[in-house]
């Protein structure tokens, strides 16, 4: 197939009801340059020819200009290339910013996923927790929960402190017997929701993270624990001679499909949860129509989205998962990538993108960093800078997924300073 010579990118801005359109030729514009609008049902579209070569892009709004009108191009200079515009977006009883915050940016939560579904490796198909044995789905609470809950059970207005806590003038934390502490953690740890409280896996229960599906160990099947590749692995923890000694030092084991030596997860001391990533395996869902399940950048996002809500911070680090050996060789070792998102939630089209129609995704300026700027970044108490953690092999596919979304935007548009522009593409539920 012959390359087009016209490229069209179009973004759409909710927050301020108007559709981005710019449009990259490869020569100067001339009489044969046209742009003009086409509508159809409730879309819209741009249909631009050029040169004896025409293009079009569904738009990722519907824009208020009349059918078959022609945009007016503006020739700033002999040799312009590229073209922009500003559509406004049509009036309707619901804006598009609201649709967009109706729609659940989460993948695979709780009420999504069937209760008793078989969960299967998505590389080969290989059964990984049988069918019938999780009889619920759970989410879990966002990170940070034991903390927020004993904030709330210390601070809680308008009742009294029963636990020793001094917050006069004159007292201080090192006031508080021993014995006073101690009673405290018991008590709230009775609760369940001390600082010091983990949930761990249960049996018959399916608990759901962000990025994640943890379960209990005698719950799954055909998996190989490992402290660093699948041929140093086996398929009984117990059997590991390397387990009683790694699990004080590290956070967790490799785990791997036994079928394809896929890694899929890892195993949590802390939680004693076979900890699974959403991207490797396949679950029968409550969607009425089948789509594609969630990929890495979907869970990225969402995992960036939450990290934002819970600390208004939109600059985050993305590192390997601490404590967990890679099983690859330092050639593919993934780079440490420096996010500062730009726009949660937006939807973008273009002419060289990989699927056809809108794409909702998150706008995000990225650069990669070594490990040891990391460090510095994390380790400065001014930072506001928050922690995200993935596998290897996960980054390196963000990585990629990012240099591809940023060729796709105008050339003026890829690059800020040091950092460069792209998209990850959000889970739309």
């Amino acid at each position: 197939m012959a390359t087009s010579h016209i490229s069209i990118y179009a973004e759409l801005l909710s927050n301020i009801r108007q559709v981005s359109l710019a449009v990259s030729l490869d020569s100067a514009t001339d009489e044969s340059t046209k742009v003009r609008i086409a509508h159809s049902n409730d879309t819209s579209s741009v249909h631009v020819s050029h040169a004896g070569e025409t293009s079009h892009l569904t738009l990722p709004g519907r824009v208020s200009c009349p059918e078959g009108q022609e945009l007016t191009i503006q020739r700033r200079s002999a040799d312009a290339k590229v073209l922009t515009w500003r559509l406004p977006l049509v009036h309707d009883n619901q804006t598009a910013a609201q649709r967009e915050g109706a729609r659940s940016s989460v993948p695979w939560e709780a009420r999504d996923l069937v209760p008793g579904s078989e969960v299967s490796c998505r590389k080969c198909q290989a059964p990984l927790v049988r069918e019938g044995s999780v009889k619920e789905w759970k989410d879990l609470p966002a990170e940070g929960w034991a903390e927020m809950m004993e904030f709330w059970h210390c601070h809680k207005p308008g009742e009294e402190h029963h636990h020793g806590h001094d917050h006069s003038s004159n007292g201080t934390a090192e006031d508080k017997s021993a014995h006073e502490t101690k009673a405290d953690e018991e008590t709230l740890a009775s609760r369940g929701y001390g600082a010091t409280s983990t949930i761990t896996a249960q049996k018959g229960v399916g608990f759901v993270d962000l990025t994640t599906l943890l379960f209990a160990e005698e719950d799954c099947a055909g998996i190989t624990f490992s402290v660093s590749a699948f041929s140093a692995g086996a398929t009984s923890r117990d059997t590991l001679t390397e387990a009683t000694s790694i699990s004080s030092m590290s956070s967790g084991l490799n785990i791997f499909c036994t079928n394809c030596e896929t890694r899929i997860g890892y195993f949590n001391y802390k939680t004693s949860a076979v900890t699974v990533f959403k991207w490797q395996v396949s679950c029968q869902t409550n969607t009425p129509a089948p789509r594609t399940p969630p990929t890495v950048p979907e869970c990225l996002s969402a995992t960036l989205s939450a990290t934002i809500s819970r600390t208004g911070s939109s600059k985050s680090l993305l590192l390997p998962i601490n404590g967990l050996a890679s099983p690859y060789s330092t050639s593919r070792s993934a780079p440490v990538l420096h996010f500062w998102i730009l726009n949660p939630s937006l939807r973008y089209a273009s002419t060289h993108a990989a699927t056809s129609g809108p794409t909702p995704a998150m706008k995000l300026l990225y650069r990669t960093i070594s490990r040891e700027e990391a460090d510095r970044i994390l380790e400065d108490v001014n930072s506001d800078v928050q922690e995200v953690n993935l596998p290897e092999e996960a980054i390196c596919v963000v990585a990629e997924a990012l240099g591809e979304s940023n060729a796709l935007l105008p050339v003026a548009e890829r690059r800020y300073r040091e950092w460069t522009v792209g998209m990850l593409r959000t889970w739309e539920g």
